[in-house]
């Protein structure tokens, strides 16, 4: 239970007795928001708890006549994975509503178990509108393990428990049915790669190109713009999301702390966009292989060279009119991107476009033919 809340609670449902709710309940409700949090085995339970913490101080719906649903699904290594409703009274009290209570040894990093959640969720609540934020450790668009262990061996791109991970390609089968938006409340997750994957599923994307620190958002703050409490629409409330994240790191007093980089991503304008790329790279030839990335804006710590600025990548080998062209592009596929003048206080960032590439490493045989599964290089040709 956490501090300072006070929490009862109510009463206990299966997916199958969804339907016999109390009074009062919509039977489809406008707007459900879900937070799949993946803390097991992989460090990060503390931090989940001070994130449930802060979501229960901000905005709530309410229980009875408020066709809105918060629901949280929490795998902390601690109790047993649990998916719940949270909402309060007019009386303020913030109650949680258990809906499912799931297996202690159930892995929620693999991706079988998250479209179980993802669909006993919308059973439980069905809605007409969906948010979806996916919380743990992220890699990107790389394969299974190797972010971790790089030996160029199969060995993931979200999530991590007891070593297991979810590829990129099975995140996008589990995702069921279509969602207004989905945050990426993890690392390294802001990439062409990846966004392109997903572009069907979902109409925006938040993301960092970067590390993304353990605090991660402020969610006290950002959960009435998760409901679209703020602004006139979606993309304009996303923005002030994203707005409030920059905010908060870049006013820390710390260097290290000063640290962040957040992009809103329109995924209607990424297939226009992979039609530039794939100009780009087919005219590109040779020149493309002579780039030295020493000399390309990264967002990596250590040795994890997979994560280059997309924009000053394309720039080394582009013509200046090919460069104009992804600027144009770029600027209707990220409606917002913001970036802190250093990472962790290691390096300086000089450009953000608002999302990362790969740049082929010619010796990493096995991570360029996963490389070539990806929908981006299928059909932009980049590897």
């Amino acid at each position: 239970m956490k501090k300072s809340l006070l929490l009862f609670f109510l009463m206990v449902f299966v997916a199958s007795s969804c339907v016999k709710l109390e009074n009062g309940r919509p039977k489809t409700f406008s707007r459900s928001v879900l937070i799949y949090i993946c803390a097991d085995n992989n460090g990060l339970s503390p931090y989940a708890e001070s994130n449930l913490s802060d979501v229960v101080k901000g905005y709530l719906p309410k229980k009875i006549g408020d066709d809105e649903v918060l629901m949280v699904f929490v795998d902390n290594g601690k109790d047993a994975p649990s998916l719940k409703r949270y909402f309060s009274l007019s009386n303020e009290v913030v109650y949680e509503e258990i809906i499912k209570i799931y297996p202690q040894n159930f892995n929620s990093a693999d991706a079988f178990n998250l479209r179980q959640v993802l669909d006993e969720a919308q059973a439980f609540c069905p809605s007409e509108h969906r948010g979806l934020i996916l919380w743990s450790h992220g890699t990107g668009w790389l394969p299974p393990g190797y972010y971790s262990n790089p030996t160029d061996l199969y060995t993931k791109s979200f999530a991590l428990d007891n070593s297991q991970e979810i590829d990129i390609k099975d995140l996008h089968n589990a995702i069921n049915g279509h969602y207004d938006y989905l945050v990426f409340d993890c690392c390294l997750m802001s990439t062409a790669e990846v966004a392109y994957q997903l572009r069907d599923k979902v109409d925006y994307i938040v993301a960092s190109a970067a590390e993304v620190l353990a605090e991660s958002f402020n969610y006290e703050q950002i959960m009435s713009d998760l409901f679209l409490h703020n602004e006139d629409t979606l993309e304009d409330n996303l923005i002030h999301l994203c707005k409030l994240y920059y905010d908060l790191y870049n006013n820390q007093e710390n260097i290290a702390y000063r640290s962040a980089t957040i992009s809103l991503i329109d995924t209607k304008w990424l297939d226009e966009l992979a039609d530039v790329c794939k100009q780009i790279y087919g005219s590109a030839g040779e020149k493309m292989k002579l780039v030295d990335s020493d000399n390309v804006q990264k967002f990596y710590t250590g040795n994890k060279g997979w994560f280059y600025d997309l924009q000053d990548y394309i720039s080394q080998f582009a013509s200046q009119e090919e460069i104009e062209q992804l600027k144009s592009t770029l600027a209707k596929a990220i409606p917002y991107k913001n970036a802190t003048l250093m990472l962790l206080g290691l390096y300086r960032i000089n450009y953000h476009c608002g999302l990362s590439t790969y740049i082929p490493i010619p010796m990493a045989t096995n991570l360029n033919i996963y490389y070539k599964t990806l929908d981006w290089d299928k059909y932009t040709g980049a590897l």
